[in-house]
């Protein structure tokens, strides 16, 4: 097979690294011992050595790869499944850990340069996974829970984004890209240095016109994207302004309900924008280290979706007495949501074997603007009595049997009243070396939060060194996801289910072990084996008579081994491959007339193979491969989806060339899913049988000037 002779000759490569020198090598290893992570405990600390499992990923190796974006880069992560919403919108599994149909919250916590992604609405950072990596200098991912320093949202996994502005890379360079479906790029990173002030500032600009075909219709999804960012950073001893700013907007993908385009005329981008500003200050007060930050958000959203034709829609109104309605079923949903927030973090001087870290801090989140229309529901509300008195009102596609949230309360808004919530909250940990080889680490945390309670975040790990090579360590930690907005106070709307005032924070506690073994300069192995119970699952109920949708359900477990292998010397090759085996319950919520179902997951793959490789025969040259492999889907058992909507097997290859020309100039090409396999997405509700299919083989170029 394809992939066999692939990874035979990524085999073959690796043995010839007898031409490589021991003192090569050895740089190579020392180098690599020193890549520090401070994500699982604010220190920096080695990552062999870390109570966590975290990944580092280096930019621009994963570049070389083909790597192209942030959600590329997550990716290519063990127990990581990336997948898109109805509306085009990236969703990052981890760990098999998904709701499937309430697609809105990505229960991972997402921080750019340490500063989270607030989005207390939706709970969504999905905006940030085209960030494109050439501005990126690396990306620091824990999977697992970490609330006890991050706090809800620390759930699933944690992902610190550290741009080249960021981590005070002194470097300028501008790209240029392009590659199919019209894709163009355009980006710069910039600093200066003067007297005492590092300045760092960089952009970027990108859109394509992306059409794919869909199987059984005319039209192709609508995928067209413009997208851009500017970010500014200022430091001068231990002070530190930054600020950024971020935008993009795409077309109506495939809509909510699968009809591809059926108002051309209507307008149906979905925009969201971001700016993020804080300021902080770090002194040393004898021996004490003390940082302080205040920041503030500005979230907005302006989405809309075409779903229904005029003429189907027309057809349902004038059968109940209304015969003037013209429009099509579309929505229109505008929202600004602003976060204050200002924390301070004291170090304290190592007592004997302790090092003690303190936090406190406060967030306080309004809605600012929260306005909804839907064409469907407008034409019910001015016609309601017609409506009511027709003999065909039992026969009425949009009656109160079937959408019960919005008859109950027709309303113009997304959201129950003038919505805030204020969270304040501390957190200790203690870093504990019990000897030269033994590390401790507890952790707590409290949150509070104004509209529904306390909640403790626990957290215990041990790592034992057995021996320079071997590294063992036992995790043990308990996070919380709070509600969003939408799944507490939604109002019920025709294709969106109502909120729940009452529902409480979902919770998980996770046990892992971990072994990393190092036998040279350049082989590392780990694996992970990882248990995670869920309590009080936020969800879907899917019984559409009951007015609140989203509600708390039964425990959840996922269980499963994570296996990654690393192979690095930087003069010839550089190998990383993972391997994923997870098994996740879900559990379908029991209908009037049937009991709840059990069953695995679906809509995931519960065996991933992803692989990087690549060979650099001389400094100018690099060739890059990659390979993900994922198995079939688990088939939902909702009992009224009657179709196979599961997804089969796929192996997807990409092949890179990179030249470089200078030191400070390099070209890149690119070709994705070079064997064009097929590549399919689970579909909205699971109407279209195997999947939506994706893009076949396409391609991308680049070229980077540094000066």
């Amino acid at each position: 097979m394809k992939y066999i002779f692939l990874l035979s000759v990524a085999s073959f490569f690796i043995l010839t690294t007898v031409s490589a020198s021991e003192s090569e090598n050895e740089r190579d290893f020392e180098s690599l011992l020193q890549n520090a992570s401070d994500i699982a405990t604010k220190k920096s600390l080695n990552i062999e050595y870390m109570p966590s499992v975290v990944t580092i990923v280096d930019a621009q190796t994963y570049m070389n790869a083909g790597v192209q974006n942030v959600g590329e880069a997550l990716g290519m992560l063990p127990g990581i499944q990336v997948q898109l919403s109805p509306m085009g919108y990236p969703m990052t599994t981890v760990r098999g850990f998904k709701n499937p149909n309430a697609y809105l919250s990505d229960k991972i916590k997402i921080l750019i340069d340490g500063v989270a992604i607030n989005n207390e609405v939706s709970g969504s950072s999905n905006f940030y996974m085209d960030f494109p990596m050439q501005l990126v200098e690396r990306i620091e991912v824990l999977r697992g829970p970490n609330s006890t320093l991050y706090g809800a949202g620390a759930f699933y996994g944690t992902v610190n984004i550290i741009t080249k502005l960021g981590s005070s890379k002194q470097e300028n360079q501008v790209y240029l890209g392009g590659g199919s479906y019209g894709y163009t790029t355009a980006g710069a990173n910039i600093y200066n240095i003067s007297n005492d002030w590092k300045i760092f500032a960089d952009g970027y600009y990108q859109k394509n016109s992306k059409s794919l075909p869909v199987e059984g219709s005319s039209v192709g999804t609508d995928e067209a994207m413009k997208d851009l960012s500017l970010g500014f950073r200022a430091v001068n001893g231990g002070f530190e302004f930054l600020t950024r700013f971020k935008q993009n907007g795409s077309g109506n993908f495939y809509s909510f309900e699968g009809e591809m385009d059926p108002m051309p005329a209507q307008p149906k981008e979905h925009k969201n924008s971001y700016f993020l500003s804080q300021l902080s200050y770090k002194i040393d007060i004898n021996d004490y280290k003390l940082e302080t930050k205040a920041n503030f958000s500005h979230r907005e959203l302006n989405e809309g979706a075409n779903i229904k034709d005029a003429v189907g829609i027309a057809a349902n109104f004038a059968a109940v007495g209304v015969p003037n309605m013209q429009d099509g079923f579309f929505f229109q949903e505008k929202q600004k949501e602003q976060n204050l927030e200002a924390e301070a973090i004291l170090t304290l001087p190592k007592i004997e074997s302790n090092d003690i870290l303190l936090g406190v801090g406060a967030r306080h989140v309004k809605v600012t603007r929260d306005d909804y229309y839907n064409s469907v529901e407008n034409a019910i509300t001015q016609n309601l009595n017609t409506i009511l008195a027709s003999p065909n009102y039992d026969h009425f596609r949009y009656r109160e049997e079937n959408e019960p949230a919005f008859w109950a309360n027709p309303t113009t808004s997304f959201l129950k009243g003038d919505l805030s919530r204020t969270i304040t909250y501390s957190y200790l940990q203690d870093l504990i070396s019990l000897n030269q080889d033994v590390d401790l680490i507890l952790g707590l945390r409290v949150d509070d939060y104004s509209d529904f309670g306390t909640k403790i975040s626990k957290r215990a790990a041990v790592v034992y060194r057995a021996t320079d090579e071997t590294v063992f360590k036992l995790l043990y930690g308990s996070a919380f996801r709070a509600p969003t907005l939408t799944e507490a106070y939604a109002n019920g709307h025709i294709n969106y289910r109502a909120g729940d005032e009452n529902i409480k924070a979902e919770e998980t506690d996770t046990y892992e072990a971990v072994v990393i073994y190092s036998p040279n300069f350049y082989n590392k192995f780990s694996l992970n084996l990882f248990y995670s119970e869920l309590t009080n699952v936020i969800d879907l109920e899917e019984y559409q008579a009951t007015i609140p949708g989203y509600q708390n359900y039964k425990d959840r477990i996922s269980k499963g081994a994570e296996f990654e292998y690393s192979f690095n010397v930087k003069q010839v090759h550089t190998l990383y491959f993972n391997a994923t085996y997870v098994d996740t319950d879900y559990t379908i919520p029991p209908e009037e007339d049937s009991v709840s179902v059990n069953q695995s997951m679906p809509d995931i793959s519960k065996i991933m193979f992803k692989a990087m490789y690549i060979y650099s025969p001389t400094n100018k040259l690099s060739l890059g491969s990659t390979w993900h492999y994922y198995s079939a889907t688990t088939r939902t058992q909702l009992q009224w989806v009657d179709i196979d909507s599961g997804v089969q097997q796929v192996h997807i290859f990409d092949e890179t060339l990179t030249y470089r020309f200078s030191p400070s100039s390099e070209a890149r090409v690119g070709v994705k899913n070079i064997f064009n396999a097929d590549v399919r997405q689970p579909s909205y509700y699971y109407n279209t049988e195997g999947g939506i299919k994706r893009e076949g083989t396409n391609y991308f170029v680049n070229y980077v000037q540094k000066f």
